[in-house]
């Protein structure tokens, strides 16, 4: 891996060593660190293993649909539920293992090449969001349209459907910020994945606690039924989008400004 980062940095520097000019030195490495980080996940046996899981959970979510006579808002909000339980653990373990996996040789091979921190930071916070998100989208986007289609009792519309996908990549997004924010608050990988873990978790249960009916199969779903059947209020889709994206904007300034004040 210490090769791979030198030579995807060596290769930005030297495809523009003649122009010389900082920014576009430093946009070349934001790409070549970012090509070379997708590459490395996509390669990873987690991101395989975890994609193969949701393939298999969403063909069963279909053949429930097609064979049961529940509501398909019932079968897409308990796949969803589980995502945000089981794929928030590969999210954060993916995202909080960034940086912090890489400090013992960053120096050497991203700072001794003329590169500054930021555009490594900003390729880490692009590629495994963009890992992240693909690994949901990929799977839940043909699977909600195939519940819809084939489920013998739809309630969905397309609308809620979209206004759901849009909250959980919301949801992971964030995750993805937090997690390469606290890989670069910790030097150890596994306190930064256990902090953050404690955190994300209990939030998600007191979540869960808050909106939950009561403790069975259709209460502890909460209003998830109503956001696919399209019956969201407006009120809600905006306090959801202003608590999403608070974060979004405010942890890559957090990381990039604690990344550059630590030697590496």
């Amino acid at each position: 891996m210490t090769s791979g980062i030198s030579e995807a940095v060596q290769e930005a520097t030297q495809k523009l060593r003649p122009v010389g000019t900082a920014r576009k030195r430093s946009i070349a490495a934001f790409y070549s660190l970012l090509q070379y980080d997708l590459s490395i996940l996509w390669r990873s046996w987690i991101i395989r293993f975890w994609f193969l899981l949701t393939v298999i959970g969403s063909v069963t979510a279909v053949l429930l649909a097609r064979n049961y006579s529940d509501q398909t808002s019932f079968f897409i909000s308990w796949a969803l539920v589980l995502y945000s339980g089981l794929g928030s653990f590969v999210a954060l373990i993916v995202s909080a293992s960034a940086i912090s996996a890489e400090r013992s040789f960053l120096g050497v091979a991203v700072i001794s090449r003329g590169i500054a921190p930021t555009p490594y930071l900003l390729a880490k916070l692009f590629s495994r969001s963009i890992t992240i998100l693909s690994l949901f989208l990929i799977v839940m986007i043909p699977t909600m349209f195939m519940v819809q289609a084939q489920g013998l009792t739809n309630d969905m519309t397309t609308s809620g459907m979209l206004l759901a996908l849009g909250y959980w990549s919301l949801m992971l997004t964030v995750l993805v910020f937090l997690g390469v924010t606290f890989s670069v608050m910790f030097t150890n990988t596994l306190v930064g994945i256990t902090v953050l873990g404690v955190f994300w978790y209990m939030g998600l249960v007191l979540l869960a606690a808050t909106y939950a009916g009561d403790l069975t199969a259709d209460g502890v779903l909460g209003g998830l039924p109503l956001v696919l059947r399209g019956e969201s209020l407006m009120i809600e889709v905006s306090t959801i989008l202003i608590i999403g994206g608070v974060p979004l904007l405010t942890l890559p300034f957090i990381a990039t400004r604690i990344v550059n004040s630590r030697d590496m």
